[in-house]
């Protein structure tokens, strides 16, 4: 009797399980693109189980081994050609398949507005990205939504606050001006993207991020997105013991051993008295927060490091480095941005009320932003049907905007929209381009990058403080080669020819 109720209990569970991946493989996909076809918007054909990802991952792959012929900025075709093509093939709406998400390409500044700011609360993170993305990060402030994302954000906003950023720029200036002194001498080869990774940043961030944090993050994981994208759309692959999971996770081990060390040191000064508090800086208000809060956990703070981590230290060194292969490039904006430099420091180190004065600094910023932005591309789910505009999204669907199509679009930003131009900022964001939402290198509406202030200002110090001191130009051996790598990286990096002022 005791084993009819077993094989019973057992046939429910794999009907129940086989009526699920029938529905959410099979007939889901179907129906949706039946209904969006109905309305016009078309796509191609997704494979099953794994919609258009091999396709995306290949045409990548196919592209990356081969530089570019030329010092263009031109690189949609080169980041994302998979949908460039169906771009050519089906109009500027068209669907396409991530596994079982299926996600409408839309480039339309106007409708980014609506999803990103006026209807804000009807769109979020798909599932698909989340999960991705906490394979790397964990559950930090760019990987949780809702209630959970409302309260990460208010408890690290603080930190970013004006008064906040002039004594963490007090402690950059310190830590750069060593770092500027012992890094490069006269006339020397160096390689742009190693260097500008180990830009220090805030004391206490260097202090937190070890150099083994700094491997792991900017480099050990990062060498495993690629297999790890291609095996995404296995149902309930990052739980399973394979050889590609058991190096994330062991990484990941490490990872959360080491900053574990420097929180516990932390408050073993306080708990010791060698130490008042726990500190002014960010990890300082996120340990304050987590002992004064049943809601923010130790494994809270402990993901939130990695988050900022590469949410903030990687991807400023890495608009410092596009920003440095520009202006080695194009010396004629090089020498601009260095008078405007001396003009308002000096040979002073910047401070608070200069930085804000190095307006062409801030273009030149604005302009890599533009041609090389951190994401390629963003993506948000409806969790409640929408219309946007005459765009009909059901529940379920995601929404997905080219960022880097809708920054070098002509229509947008005129015939010149591949070429390097600061001056298009000259009277800013706004006046930039037809639409001001066609620029979002930090996103905006009530998700927008919490760092984003601090980023450019840290970018200006860095930046500023380069133009004093070097003149340089791109090495003979530089090879063009922009690719999707945890973020818009140089595939060979930025080798630069530096002489000293």
């Amino acid at each position: 009797m005791e084993g009819r109720w077993i094989l019973s209990i057992c046939i429910v569970l794999f009907t129940a399980a086989l009526w699920r991946f029938v529905t959410v493989y099979w007939w889901r996909p179907r129906a949706i693109a039946a209904q969006l076809k109905k309305e016009g918007i078309q796509g191609p054909s997704p494979r099953f189980m794994v919609g258009q990802i091999a396709e995306i991952q290949n045409m990548r792959s196919a592209i990356k081994d081969h530089d570019m012929e030329s010092f263009s900025h031109d690189i949609f075709h080169r980041v994302h050609p998979a949908l460039l093509k169906w771009r050519k093939q089906y109009g500027k709406r068209f669907v396409f398949w991530w596994g079982t998400e299926p996600r409408i390409s839309v480039s339309e500044p106007e409708i980014v507005r609506e999803v990103l700011s006026k209807k804000f609360s009807h769109f979020d993170k798909s599932e698909a990205r989340l999960r991705f993305t906490n394979l790397f990060l964990g559950r930090g402030l760019a990987s949780v939504t809702g209630e959970e994302w409302s309260h990460h954000r208010r408890l690290v906003a603080p930190a970013f606050f004006h008064e906040r950023i002039k004594v963490f720029l007090i402690l950059l200036y310190t830590e750069n001006d060593r770092y500027q002194s012992r890094g490069v001498h006269l006339a020397c080869l160096i390689n742009v993207k190693l260097r500008c990774s180990r830009i220090p940043r805030l004391k206490s961030l260097e202090r937190c991020v070890s150099q083994r944090v700094f491997e792991i993050l900017s480099k050990k994981i990062p060498e495993l997105l690629p297999k790890l994208v291609s095996f995404s759309w296995i149902p309930g692959f990052r739980f399973l013991p394979l050889p590609i999971n058991l190096q994330l996770w062991k990484l990941h081990q490490e990872l959360d051993s080491v900053i574990t060390g420097i929180i516990d040191e932390r408050r073993n000064s306080v708990k010791s008295g060698g130490s008042n508090t726990y500190g002014n800086d960010l990890l300082g208000l996120m340990l304050k927060e987590c002992d004064s809060s049943s809601n923010f956990t130790s494994r809270d703070l402990i993901e939130e490091c990695k988050t900022f981590y590469i949410a903030g230290h990687e991807t400023t060194a890495t608009l410092l480095t596009w920003t440095l292969m520009l202006l080695g490039g194009y010396p004629e904006w090089q020498e601009r941005a260095r008078a405007e430099v001396h003009e308002v420091c000096g040979n002073e180190i910047p401070d608070g009320e200069s930085v804000s004065r190095l307006k062409l600094v801030g273009m030149i910023l604005y302009e890599t932003l533009r041609l090389y932005p951190p994401a390629i591309e963003m993506t948000r789910e409806c969790v409640e049907e929408s219309w946007l505009q005459d765009l009909h999204v059901p529940k379920g669907v995601s929404v997905s905007f080219p960022i880097i199509g809708l920054h070098q679009d002509k229509e947008l930003w005129g015939e010149d929209a591949g070429q390097f131009n600061p001056d298009r900022f000259k009277d800013g964001i706004s006046s930039a381009c037809k639409h001001p939402n066609a620029f979002m290198p930090f996103s905006f509406g009530p998700r927008v990058c919490v760092g984003q202030a601090f980023a450019m200002i840290e970018a200006k110090v860095i930046l500023a403080m380069i133009l004093q001191r070097f003149l340089f130009r791109l090495s003979p051996n530089y090879r063009h080669n922009p690719v999707t790598k945890f973020g818009l990286k140089p595939m060979h990096g930025v080798p630069l020819v530096l002489s000293k002022m």
